[in-house]
Formats: C-alpha cells, structure tokens, sequence
C-alpha cells in the first residue's frame, strides 16, 4: 500500500485546551518535525491529538476561563484502506473519503464524535488504532500490544494465502467438533427419550390417519345426528319442484308458462321471450327433483354408526391435544420424532463418519499450521537480523532483538510437523509470537512493555518501523523523545530513517536536534507569546528561511553569529544532496 492510498491527518484544530487559545495546522503528508523550545507546547499538540483519538480526557486540559476544551483531527481515508470503512460501518457513522474525529472537554466529563455522530471513547479509539501510533509514553503504541505481533510477523513473511488455509481448517475443524459433542449429548440424551419415542411414533402410526378423514368424519356424525330432518327436508323440496295431491310443483308451474309463452308468440311474432330459456329451467328443475328423490332414499336414519364415529372422533381429539392443533401437525410431529429415533438408532454410524471428518480436518488443521510455523520461524530470524541492524545505525549495537516463538499444551489441540505433542491451536495456528528486547549486551530479553527508557523505545520503534515499513497498515507515525540521549552524529541515522519511513508512511517528529529535522519535509516550530498578559501557545510552520533561522538557533542558540547560519545552511543543503540520490535509489 504506497502512502497515497493510506490515511493519513490533514488538519488540528484546537481550542481552549491548557495554554492553546485557538490554533489550526495543516499537515504534512510526508515527513514532518515539530521544533521549539522546551515547554513551548510541543507535548500539548500531542496530548491534544490524543484527547481526539479517545484518550483519557483530564478536566486540567480545559483552558482558564474557558467552559470547555475543543480537539479535531481530520484524516483523509482513501478507499484503498478498507479496514477503517468496515470500522466505519460497524459504529453506523457516515462513511466518507473524510474522517472527523472531535472532542468536547468539560470539567467532569466529555463527548466524542466520529463524523458529527457521538459515540463512546473506547470506540474512537478502536478507529485510532487502525490510524496513528503515538510512539511517547506508549500512546497508541501498536507494536505495544502483544496481539498485534504474530499479525506483523505475518505480514512480514507474506503469509496471507497460508492464514486463509489455515482459517478454513480451523473453522471446519471446530464445527465437525462441535456436531459430535452435540451428537454426543443428544445420544445421552435420545437413550433416554428412545422409549417415549418409539411410543409416540407407534402411536401415530397405529391411528392410520387419512387425509381429510377428520372432515369426513364430521359430516357422516351430523348426517347421522340429524337423518330424519334431512329425510324430510328432501321430500318437501321435492314435492315443491314436482307437485303433490293438493297443489302443483314449479315444474308443472313452468310447463304452463312454456304453453301460454308459445301463444303469444304465435299471436306476435315480434315477441322474443319464448327463446327456449324456460324449457332449459324445467330441464333443470327436473333434473333437481330427481338428485332430491335419490338424497332421499339414501339418507340412513339408523345411527347404529354413530357411536363408531364419535369414537373415531374422539381419538384423533386425543391425538391433537398430545400432538398438535391439527392432524397435519400431528403427521409432521411424528416425521420428526421419527427422525430424532433415527438419530438415537444409528448414532454409532453418524458418529463414525464425524470421526473420519474429524481426523481429515485435523490433517488440514496440523498441516497449514506446520506451514505457518515454519514459515514464521524463518522469516523470524530475517526480522531479528533485520532490525538489530537498525538499532546498530540508530546507536544501539548493544541491544538484541528475538522474535519469541511459542505454543501451549492442549490434549485437544494439533500436532505439529510429525511431533507427538498437542499444542493449542485457532484460526491464525499454533504460535503464540511476542516481540522482545535487551537493550544492552549481557541483559537477558524482555517484553516491549518493560522497557523502561523513552529515548530507547523510540528508537526500537523506529528500527522495528524502518524493517517493517512495506508491511505495516498504520498509515500516520508520530515519534517523541527519539533524540533524548543522543548526538548530532547518530541524528544523522535517526533522520536518514524517518525520513525512508515517510515514503510509506505519514510521519511526524517532535525533535530537539537540528540534524533530524533537517531531514523533514516540512518543519513547524511551537512556541509561545503573550497575548493580554496571559501566555498562548502558538505552531508554524516555517518557510525555507525561516527554517534556516530555527536550526541556526538548535545549532548554537538564539545568538547564533553567521558562521552557525552557514553550518545551518550547508546541513540543508548536504541533506538535501542525500535525499535527492535516496529517492533515485
């Protein structure tokens, strides 16, 4: 990733925080130094750069008089950068190519926004992680952070393909793991429920249900419940459509209407009704009578069936209430209790072809993690070598540096490249990978976190930042205390380094030494000014003779005389000839 498609901080906006009134600075995207003298504020642009990254906010940082404090950092993030829009997206704030991240001080409290939305601290700083180290009193500090080394060591080695392997037979590992624990507890389980289940399977069955046999059912019972009405009922509507002794049926009736229809028809032949239309009402009134009579003759008024039905009935009741609402439900209650007695039955074939997943899955599992750890303990050795070279230019040959590999038992866990011993295992393999230093020889290694001296974490971070620049994805890179104990011959080194770093990072120095800031790019100054008798902290950024004037004064002091402004110039100008042949090179 070139440092054109990484984030980076374009604007620092602060306002009543401790002795800064209002300031506003345009960054950089390259190679930047803060200068000024001490106490002028240089820590305070830090500290307020923090409070917008979800620092822990102090009440002492709202300004004197002031109601609140107010910090906004504005980075760019580039659609290249996808890990911060995926961050983006998951605290649902707006998702631009700009990212605004503000903070309101008040005594006593504070509140952060990301992109005008506010949202908790420990939130921004899940963002800040993925933006900015802060390499001054562990800020931000990256490389700090034990999780984040085996990730480093990764990207290191170029082992994406391998991680991916490895994750998928993780994941397919523990699932198949997973089906046979729960397998197992539902045997335990299904040994208890078998006999319960073969009775309710059994049950079902033996009522040989019919589809629709329960609507049938209670028709046949109404039918037989109310035979004689039916029977009765039938017989009147026939005598109504045919006729009886007394009177004469609608067909009859029709029959008559046809003939006087045909007389009038005969009398005018102009008249349309007698079309046929009351010949095909008697057709179907007969048609009626006759499907009347035949209901009739076969309504059965003997109910000797009817207790038969009732009891029918009476059961499939009983069925709904264990079983279901419905008999459909019944059926698929019983599909599934049929299934889980499958399960019960034929445990042991089930659990024999999980074990052979099992045993394929963890072949894949030992051998994409034997793969990684081979690869991670070579690329471990390129690393160490690579940055104790680093730390001898930074002035710090003494100082040793081991990339720490190891693993921990687990009788569940792999077995790597053929050995006998389980070791624990997950989704990024078997190697727990931690970063340690002895910053003097003879002094045993310890954890980063240990190191005691400012002036050496700095430079172990910028040695470590120097061998890993192609492969780290902090895009923006702040040093303090990299000169503290160190002269203006190893300033050269340390500049030459921060400025290689800046070609794919985004790099800001805060420095006392003239040597290293004649490396940068730009070059702001801090310092400070009375403004109604009340002190204000202020930061420039200096123009090519102003930037002459501020090194002459880190050179030799304020009353510098003219043969420290050329030392100050040709400093420029041989760092400038450096520079030109390193960017050919």
């Amino acid at each position: 990733m070139t440092v054109d498609s990484r984030a980076r901080l374009l604007e620092l906006t602060i306002r009543d925080f401790a002795i800064i009134d209002s300031l506003h600075i345009e960054w950089a995207s390259d190679f930047s130094v803060l200068t000024g003298e001490t106490g002028a504020g240089k820590s305070i642009v830090i500290d307020a750069l923090g409070a917008a990254l979800g620092d822990r906010a102090d009440s002492n940082w709202v300004r004197s008089g002031a109601d609140r404090a107010f910090v906004e950092a504005i980075f760019s993030v580039p659609p290249a950068d996808p890990r911060l829009h995926f961050v983006l997206a998951e605290l649902g704030c707006a998702d631009d190519d700009l990212l605004i991240l503000a903070r309101d001080i008040y005594p006593g409290r504070s509140v952060c926004r990301v992109n005008g939305r506010a949202v908790p601290a420990a939130a921004v700083q899940q963002l800040a992680e993925k933006l900015i180290d802060v390499h001054s009193q562990a800020l931000h500090l990256s490389l700090l952070r034990v999780r984040e080394h085996l990730e480093i060591l990764d990207r290191y080695a170029t082992l994406a393909s391998e991680r991916r392997a490895m994750v998928n037979a993780a994941i397919s590992l523990r699932d198949v793991r997973r089906q046979i624990a729960e397998l197992d507890s539902e045997r335990r389980q299904g040994e208890r429920e078998s006999g319960l289940l073969r009775h309710e399977v059994d049950e079902i069955d033996g009522a040989e249900i019919r589809e629709g046999e329960e609507d049938e059912l209670q028709g046949a019972r109404s039918r037989f419940r109310h035979a004689q009405r039916l029977q009765q009922l039938a017989a009147d509507a026939y005598g109504d459509l045919q006729g009886a002794e007394e009177s004469e049926g609608a067909v009859g009736l029709l029959g008559e209407a046809i003939r006087k229809l045909e007389d009038i028809a005969a009398l005018d032949p102009g008249f349309k009704a007698a079309d046929g239309r009351l010949g095909e009402l008697v057709d179907l009134a007969e048609d009626l009578a006759r499907e009347l009579r035949r209901y009739a003759d076969t309504v059965e008024q003997d109910a000797s069936a009817l207790p038969e039905i009732e009891e029918r009935l009476l059961a499939l009741a009983d069925l709904k209430r264990k079983y279901g609402p419905t008999l459909g439900e019944v059926l698929a209650y019983r599909e599934r209790a049929a299934e889980r007695l499958h399960a019960v039955e034929h445990h042991e074939e089930r659990l024999g072809e999980l074990r052979a997943l099992e045993t394929e899955h963890l072949h894949d599992a030992e051998g994409a993690a034997g793969s990684l750890s081979k690869a991670r303990t070579e690329a471990a050795r390129r690393l160490q070598a690579a940055v104790e070279a680093e730390l001898e230019e930074l002035g710090m040959g003494g100082a040793g540096f081991v990339v720490s590999i190891d693993r921990r038992p687990d009788p569940d866990g792999i077995c790597l490249n053929g050995g006998v011993e389980r070791v624990a295992f997950d989704e990024t393999g078997a190697d727990r990978v931690e970063f340690l230093i002895s910053p003097n020889a003879g002094e045993g290694p310890r954890s980063l976190a240990r190191i005691a001296s400012g002036g050496e974490l700095a430079r172990l971070m910028l040695a470590l930042k120097a061998a890993l620049a192609e492969v780290d994805e902090t895009p923006v890179l702040i040093f303090d205390e990299l000169d503290q104990g160190v002269g203006g011959r190893m300033g050269h080194a340390i500049g030459e380094k921060l400025w290689r770093v800046s070609r794919l990072h985004q790099v800001l120095c805060i420095t006392h030494l003239a040597q290293v800031a004649a490396y940068a790019d730009s070059h702001y100054v801090a310092g400070k000014r009375l403004d109604d008798g009340r002190t204000v902290a202020t930061v420039a950024k200096l123009t090519d003779k102003d930037r002459v004037d501020e090194l002459t004064a880190m050179l030799a002091g304020t009353n510098a005389g003219a043969a420290a402004r050329r030392n100050a110039e040709e400093l420029l100008e041989r760092v400038g000839q450096w520079k030109r042949r390193s960017a050919n090179t």
